[in-house]
């Protein structure tokens, strides 16, 4: 038991470290030597982290509302000088530093494009600091090794490319895959453990759709295919929803990357999907249950009439339902096939409703030869009905005359019995 808790737990902290931000780190010292560093921390963790994560010296005071940082490399604030330590972040354009309105432990990350950097610089007389550290952009310090060269959307069997931010556009009961080319961009190390991870948001009635790709290893400067499938439920609602990529990959860093498209769900007014079988089989004289399973995927409610023919088979079978908005409903069909019948059929499956006429195909293999076997069979090992019903009721016969003839003998014992008890008696009074 306490291992299964440690293994859990060790699962849990994997998965963790697996969702991580890499982080730029420009630090401006007080000689006007520059710091570059990009590092690693789990998502929500903050810049604090951020910089004990990296090889410099520094020292910071925990005040309880907040971190204080004392000195960097073994310089130390000066107050006489009227020279600190100042926070800086990127801004919200990704051009340049700002100073921060936040201490470095407030400072939140869970992205995986956040610059951050320090300075040792005076202040003004509203206590803003006058000099920031150089800016460098996030993918000059984190570089990311692994590149998205083309997605393909795939919707019941229609393909198109797709680029970030546009719609998709399925309907209900629809199965949308998504193909991911990545290449790794390295080319001296192997991209690992790359995946991607998708998630339509609030789709299936309110609740997340998710899907998750197979696990692949990318080889220096090679390009690899992920794909992942997600079946829109049937009863989605005619909207637009997003749906959001994770791609994940481990090299030098662990890389991460997030794009995000539009799913829109288009509902006709009038529509259905039907699920026949392709093909059945039986042998002659036998019968078939062959299901038709109906869904309602318009806007409006249906009644259906669904018809099984053949006329070949002299098959005509008929069956009605009506439909609300976002049911299903199976209907089955018993088929009784000819003995004199073999080969191949054709069933159709007509569906009519409002204004509609929708007619399915169904393959029907007829097999003689099986019925032929099975008789063989009965000859060489066991009897037909009849003959076992005559040797059953020959054996009942012998039973019970055999039965009779044991009541006699019985009876006949006990007569023996008593007449010589009565002869002793006798003797013996006498």
């Amino acid at each position: 038991m306490g291992k299964g808790i440690i293994y859990l737990v060790a699962m849990i902290l994997l998965a963790v470290v697996a969702q991580a931000a890499n982080v730029g780190v420009v630090v401006l010292l007080a000689d006007g030597t520059i710091y570059t560093d990009c590092v690693t921390i789990n998502d929500e963790q903050s810049a604090y982290d951020a910089f004990q994560k990296t090889t410099l010296d520094m020292v910071w005071q925990n005040f309880g509302f907040g971190y204080f940082l004392e000195s960097v490399e073994g310089v130390a604030s000066d107050a006489g000088a009227g020279k600190y330590w100042s926070f800086w972040h990127i801004d919200s354009a990704g051009t340049d530093f700002e100073a921060a309105m936040v201490g470095a432990g407030d400072y939140e990350i869970s992205t995986d494009d956040k610059v951050i950097g320090l300075s040792y610089t005076a202040f003004d007389v509203s206590f803003n600091p006058i000099t920031n550290p150089p800016f460098y952009g996030y993918d000059n310090l984190c570089p990311n090794k692994m590149s998205v060269s083309k997605v393909q959307a795939i919707v019941d069997s229609d393909s198109e490319s797709v680029d970030e931010g546009d719609k998709i556009e399925v309907k209900p009961g629809s199965k949308l895959v998504i193909v991911i080319k990545i290449k790794n961009l390295d080319e001296e190390l192997e991209l690992e453990n790359v995946e991607v991870e998708g998630v339509i948001e609030g789709i299936d009635d309110g609740d997340d759709l998710e899907a998750e790709s197979n696990s692949v290893d990318i080889d220096e400067d090679e390009k690899e295919e992920v794909e992942l499938e997600f079946d829109i439920p049937l009863d989605a609602d005619d909207d637009e929803y997003n749906l959001i990529l994770t791609i994940t990959g481990e090299g030098e860093l662990p890389y991460r990357e997030i794009i995000t498209y539009e799913v829109e769900v288009e509902k006709e007014k009038h529509e259905l999907v039907v699920k026949v079988p392709d093909s059945k089989s039986v042998s002659c004289g036998g019968y078939i249950t062959m299901d038709v399973k109906v869904s309602n995927i318009g806007q409006e409610d249906e009644e259906v009439t669904i018809q099984v023919t053949n006329a070949d088979l002299s098959v005509d079978l008929v069956r009605d339902l009506k439909l609300d908005e976002a049911d299903t409903e199976t209907k089955s069909f018993t088929v009784r096939v000819p003995s004199t019948a073999e080969g191949e059929y054709d069933l159709e499956t007509i569906v009519s409703y409002y204004d509609e006429t929708d007619t399915y195909h169904t393959t029907l293999t007829v097999d003689c030869e099986e019925e032929e076997q099975t008789n063989v069979q009965q000859t060489l090992f066991g009897r037909e009905e009849s003959s076992f019903q005559e040797d059953y009721e020959f054996t009942e016969e012998k039973e019970n005359i055999k039965g009779s003839m044991n009541i006699s003998y019985i009876a006949l014992l006990i007569i023996v019995n008593v007449v010589f008890i009565s002869l002793i008696i006798f003797l013996v009074r006498k």
